[in-house]
């Protein structure tokens, strides 16, 4: 059977920290984030009861994040956030993954925006 997922992201000391919970259905709409989230995304896993055990398959139809924050241009969050040593860092790295997109959540964090990830209004 086809069981659906919610895996939240948060921010982290170093790298950001995500959740999962099983979900009935897909669908933004359906999605309650806590003040201390960053954004979700959806996936699903194949689950089967061999012999009383319960094996789950790897991620499938993962959709794109839905991300709390501000859609911005590399160019313009080099200009508008640049001088900053670390934010220049974390900047040149989006650069050189080939991103010209990025969010800037309300943490803070700069995050590369992905053709299939939305932003949460």
């Amino acid at each position: 059977m086809v069981k659906h997922y919610v895996e939240y992201l948060y921010p982290g000391n170093i790298t950001n920290q995500t959740s999962v919970s099983e979900i009935a259905r897909r669908g933004a709409k359906n999605i309650k984030l806590s003040d201390d989230c960053i954004g979700f995304r959806f996936f699903d896993k194949t689950v089967t009861v061999v012999d009383g055990e319960v094996l789950k398959g790897e991620k499938r139809n993962v959709s794109g994040w839905y991300y709390r924050g501000k859609k911005m241009t590399l160019q313009q969050a080099k200009t508008d956030y640049g001088k900053d040593f670390k934010t220049q860092i974390i900047l040149s790295n989006i650069e050189d993954l080939g991103y010209n997109t990025i969010v800037k959540t309300k943490f803070g964090d700069f995050l590369p925006l992905k053709k299939e990830d939305k932003i949460l209004t």
